[in-house]
């Protein structure tokens, strides 16, 4: 049979409907065998939804773009229990969550809060008193501009102004600034004044925050260029290794060589206060007080702190919150 009439016989064949048939189930294979190879060629996704919503596509116009949102739990311990402000009822007046400054963590500061703690745990035990107290003495002596011929006393939260003019005739000018010793209870403001009392050539007093006026709630006195060691009795000597020598305004001694001599008169059956004496050198108890020039290995002033039996109670308060001890 020639090439033609082959031709010929195969078209006479898709003419009839048997044929046609054969080449419809042919022509279905071969397109279901093409789609499976083409799914075999394409990979599957790890995460179908990967990314979904996070496109300019995605957003509705207006509307926020989201970068991040799984949000990120948060890796920070729960606070300490802080002391709460009082100020009503004529308590002393704090900054909101008034348990100190600083923490353990915080380097060299921690020595100046083990100084405290170990000074002032002989005379209270941590409380969070907030009370007003008009029965405890802040301080009882002379004033600061009269010679020392006149005396005044200054009580616990006392109006600032109140306490400048029984301590002055003329206080001339001062200066303010927010304490912030290692210690102490946060809220709290440093006023400091030239003096002219004795030894003594400079007074500070620390206040609360109350408005419209800020209360006494302690007194220091400075010494410039002198080393004072009270008499004992009725200042006790209490020995250590002391790095502070002005708690208020956070003043350590700046050399290892250096030494501190601390002495209490302890007034709390008297006036709910004690007073503390920090100088330079050091000297054993003696019956009478001794005045001196500062020594080479010794801090070259005094500072004499008044401290009333509420803020030790309050130091001690924050030092445990600090400490944790």
């Amino acid at each position: 049979m020639t090439i033609h009439a082959l031709q010929r016989t195969r078209y006479r064949a898709l003419d009839t409907p048997t044929g046609l048939m054969k080449l419809f189930h042919l022509l279905l294979l071969f397109s279901l065998t093409a789609g499976l190879f083409a799914q075999d060629a394409t990979p599957v996704p790890k995460q179908p939804f990967a990314g979904f919503g996070n496109t300019g596509l995605d957003q509705r116009p207006g509307a926020k773009k989201t970068t991040n949102p799984t949000p990120v739990p948060s890796t920070q311990s729960p606070p300490k229990v802080p002391l709460t402000t009082a100020g009503e009822a004529g308590g002393i007046a704090l900054a909101n969550g008034a348990t100190g400054h600083l923490t353990e963590a915080s380097g060299g500061q921690t020595m100046k809060m083990q100084d405290l703690k170990a000074l002032l745990s002989g005379y209270g035990k941590a409380e969070a008193d907030l009370g007003p107290h008009p029965d405890v003495t802040v301080y009882e002596g002379p004033t600061m501009d009269s010679g020392l011929s006149q005396n005044c006393r200054i009580t616990y939260l006392m109006p600032l102004s109140q306490a400048e003019s029984l301590l002055f005739k003329n206080k001339g000018i001062s200066t303010e600034a927010r304490a912030v010793a290692p210690g102490f209870p946060d809220g709290l403001f440093i006023h400091t004044y030239d003096a002219k009392a004795g030894i003594y050539n400079r007074l500070v007093i620390l206040t609360d925050g109350a408005k419209p006026q800020h209360r006494v709630v302690s007194l220091l006195l400075k010494g410039a260029g002198v080393n004072w060691y009270p008499p004992s009795p009725p200042w006790k000597k209490i020995e250590g290794k002391w790095h502070t020598h002005d708690y208020m305004n956070t003043e350590n001694k700046g050399q290892p060589g250096l030494v501190i001599d601390t002495r209490v008169n302890d007034l709390r059956q008297k006036g709910h206060y004690i007073v503390v004496n920090m100088t330079g050198g050091t000297r054993p108890p003696v019956c009478g007080s001794e005045i001196v020039k500062p020594a080479k290995a010794s801090p070259k002033e005094d500072s004499t702190w008044y401290v009333p039996e509420p803020l030790i109670k309050l130091i001690l308060y924050s030092l445990l919150q600090q400490l944790g001890q």
